[in-house]
């Protein structure tokens, strides 16, 4: 019998070898907790709240570049500039094909959401469908890394270099000092499609098939040595993947940065783009130096909240029907999706009408269902509200981004006191079928699902509170290695020390320490910071929304969820990839970049209440 953490694991392998084998030019398809940077390629009249935030955006940069004379001013405001797809053929093609490749990932997706979770699984249902999924990858990267997509990314730029040096020539002695809306956008599209492009062709096929072959032998010797309590038997392995990942990022970060760009923040940037090591220290440090002594203060209250509400007798289809009602009303849009059962939680997108999310069950306890499932809806809703151009922009911006929309909806929604207020209603018309009984109260709630348990050692199975100081342990440790600063072999007695001295837990085994993760195994080197960046943001953006919506706490007592939910929208799920950076994202959006005080503040704030201390 497979335990539920290797199961997790074996999910998280599938999302990582998923992301790195179908990552095309400008399309990355990723299938783990709705990381599916989707086309989402909507007709925008089906949406107005997405169509009228994205016709203001266009007006405001349309009237910030133009400024002649009243009567032309007053024509260019009624007549609709020309897109680049219609004045440049290069740059039309370009987009024809980066579609194709969409569309070859999504049907991708759709196979591996079947595998994941109606397929039935025997290893010759198996193997057949691994080698459906390879064929598809490899016309994928085939077309992805095709030299005419380069050729052609050159040529659409030179177009549009020219179009607006004629337009500058026209518009001689007016104020015009800026792109239109449709020039704006392309000329984003070219510098995402070229970046990603050149980050293909510099990785030569025999380091790309090194690569592969290391991810699923060194996966199967961390398998084998988590089963055997054995981190020796990993470590040359490890050693290998560090070394490749190392190797991958520094032709990625080219010789002309060599001086100005570390190698970790390289390969952050796979993850987080533009958010270098140097500013994840200054974020994390700040989190770590208030979180390890305001823990340490909690540990000794005595006011434990009661975990008896959340064990019991719960059927799955119970609690499937509260969780389907609870999701769809928070936002998640069901006609254009589905809710089904999984080994791990994730979220899949498999076109812009089909946004598909799972969670898991057990009838002993209902709250992790309830859990995985608003956290998922939060990555769907932010997957089905990108705009529909088919493109790389109109994805998912980062994976602290895509993290902050899933925790903005799991934490300070379905964890607040007033969210249980709404809920429990719910939940009581849920489980008291049958003669059962589900009587407590919205605060007896509220408490249990936010306990802390200050003896876990496993960091998918943290509380929001210890959780930052779990990825903080793994961001320390695995820049140091990139650095130089710590040897593989010595990765062991330096995760036991950090979580004695974080967390005060003393680690029985490397099984339930250094070995209980699977993403160093799949070279994902830099991606563990970005679980605490989405958790940072979130807090960020509950503090303004509820700066903008004075009685957001109303709403969700009264299950009134859809401004708050056109407020992300209108802050972050339109924008796509037209800001370059999270902190640029932030800055433009809510006035500032991400700031730790936040994050910071709504944990002390909450559990200095809930534990009672000061």
């Amino acid at each position: 019998m497979i335990s539920a953490p290797l199961k997790r694991a074996a999910c998280l392998l599938y999302y990582l070898v998923s992301l790195f084998a179908s990552n095309s030019c400008m399309f990355t398809t990723t299938t783990y907790f709705a990381a599916a940077f989707a086309p989402v390629r909507r007709t925008l009249a089906t949406n107005s709240n997405k169509a009228s935030i994205i016709d203001n955006r266009r007006r405001s940069l349309q009237a910030s570049s133009s400024s002649s004379s009243s009567s032309s001013s007053s024509s260019s405001m009624t007549a609709t500039p020309l897109t680049l797809e219609e004045q440049s053929s290069s740059y039309k093609t370009l987009l024809d094909k980066l579609r194709t490749i969409t569309h070859l990932n999504h049907a991708s997706s759709v196979l591996n959401y079947d595998r994941q979770v109606f397929m039935p699984m025997s290893d010759r249902t198996s193997m057949a469908r691994g080698k459906q999924l390879a064929v598809l990858a490899t016309i994928a990267h085939e077309k992805s890394t095709d030299p005419q997509i380069g050729e052609l990314i050159e040529k659409a730029v030179r177009d549009m270099n020219e179009l607006n040096a004629a337009s500058c020539q026209e518009d001689e002695g007016s104020n015009k000092n800026g792109e239109d809306y449709f020039m704006t956008t392309a000329r984003r599209i070219l510098e995402l499609e070229k970046e990603a492009y050149q980050k293909q062709i510099c990785i030569p096929s025999e380091l790309a098939a090194r690569k592969a072959e290391l991810e699923s032998s060194a996966n199967f010797a961390w398998v084998k040595a988590r089963e055997n309590n054995d981190f020796a038997s990993f470590a040359p392995s490890l050693k290998d993947c560090f070394d490749t990942a190392s190797e991958i990022a520094n032709l990625q970060r080219g010789e002309e940065n060599k001086d100005s760009i570390s190698l970790y923040s390289q390969m952050l940037d796979e993850f987080e783009s533009a958010m270098p090591a140097e500013r994840i220290d200054q974020l994390f440090n700040e989190v770590q130096s208030a979180l390890v002594p305001f823990i340490a203060k909690i540990r000794e209250s005595s006011n434990k909240p009661s975990l008896s509400p959340l064990t019991g007798k719960f059927p799955v289809d119970a609690q499937k029907e509260a969780c389907s009602t609870i999701v769809n009303a928070i936002g998640f849009d069901e006609s254009h999706g589905r809710l089904d059962v999984s080994v791990h939680p994730f979220t899949m997108s498999l076109s812009s009408a089909d946004v598909r999310i799972t969670s898991r069950f057990t009838e002993e306890e209902w709250y992790q269902g309830l859990a995985g499932t608003i956290h998922e809806g939060g990555h769907a809703m932010y997957e089905q509200n990108l705009l529909d151009s088919d493109l790389s922009i109109d994805s998912a911006l980062s994976m602290g981004v895509h993290e902050s929309q899933s925790l903005f909806w799991e934490r300070h929604v379905g964890k607040s006191k007033e969210f249980f207020k709404w809920a429990k209603q719910i939940l009581m018309e849920a489980f008291e079928k049958d003669g059962q009984e589900f009587s407590y109260s919205s605060e007896e709630l509220y408490a249990a699902v936010n306990a802390v348990d200050f003896t876990n050692l496993i960091r998918v199975e943290a509380d929001e509170l210890t959780y930052p100081l779990h990825v903080i342990l793994r961001y320390n440790i695995e820049r140091d290695v990139v650095a130089g600063d710590l040897d593989v072999a010595e990765i062991p007695g330096r995760w036991n020390n950090d979580m004695k001295e974080y967390l005060d837990i003393v680690v029985p085994d490397d099984a339930r320490g250094c070995l209980q993760d699977i993403h160093w195994s799949c070279l994902a080197i830099g991606y563990f910071p970005t679980y605490l960046l989405g958790s940072m943001m979130a807090a960020q953006l509950a503090h303004y929304c509820k700066l903008d919506l004075p009685d957001m706490d109303r709403m969700i007592e009264n299950g009134e969820f859809v401004e708050i939910r056109k407020w992300l929208t209108k802050k972050v799920h339109v924008h796509g990839k037209r800001y370059k950076s999270l902190d640029e994202l932030l800055l433009a959006e809510v006035g500032e970049p991400l700031n730790s005080k936040y994050f910071i503040d709504y944990l002390t704030e909450k559990y200095s209440d809930l534990y009672q201390v000061k």
